[in-house]
């Protein structure tokens, strides 16, 4: 899978956190932060089907795709891909679905990713193979691009 901003790193990751004088922000991440510049591209982490475009709180302008064995969450977009407006559906891994923005409840430009699998929450860091912001760790080109399992296989 791709990661659905570049560069890509993690600034707030998935799992429990307290952010000081944020309550709002909530006690825990269920998917992880990709911090980018308002207008950036965002693209599909794989190919899948669009479920819906919506506005959803805190989220604010967020698509929801069905990708093969989850559920992918892109939220906080400025503008939503002309096509997927206009409603198609089906798309391709790496295709352009919209760009960062700040809607929803933000501190700052970034794109929210969460992934659902069997109706949980999953770190996605993992799956898209990307580090902490600052970590100084290299992700390489080949190993982003190599397919992952979500499940195993029976």
């Amino acid at each position: 899978m791709l990661p659905p901003v570049e560069p890509a790193c993690v600034s707030s990751p998935f799992g429990p956190r307290v952010l000081l004088n944020r309550p709002l922000a909530g006690t825990f991440h269920s998917g992880i932060d990709l911090p980018a510049s308002i207008g950036s591209p965002v693209t599909a982490v794989a190919p899948g089907t669009v479920i819906r475009i919506q506005r959803h709180g805190i989220g604010g302008l967020e698509i929801l795709i069905q990708h093969e064995g989850f559920i992918g969450i892109y939220s906080h977009l400025g503008l939503v891909a002309p096509m997927l407006a206009e409603g198609l559906k089906t798309i391709y891994g790496g295709e352009r679905i919209g760009t960062v923005g700040r809607t929803g409840l933000t501190y700052g430009p970034h794109l929210y990713f969460g992934m659902i699998v069997d109706g949980r929450s999953v770190d996605p860091a993992p799956y898209i193979n990307v580090v902490p912001c600052g970590s100084g760790a290299p992700v390489s080109q080949d190993a982003r691009i190599r397919p992952t399992r979500l499940f195993a296989e029976h």
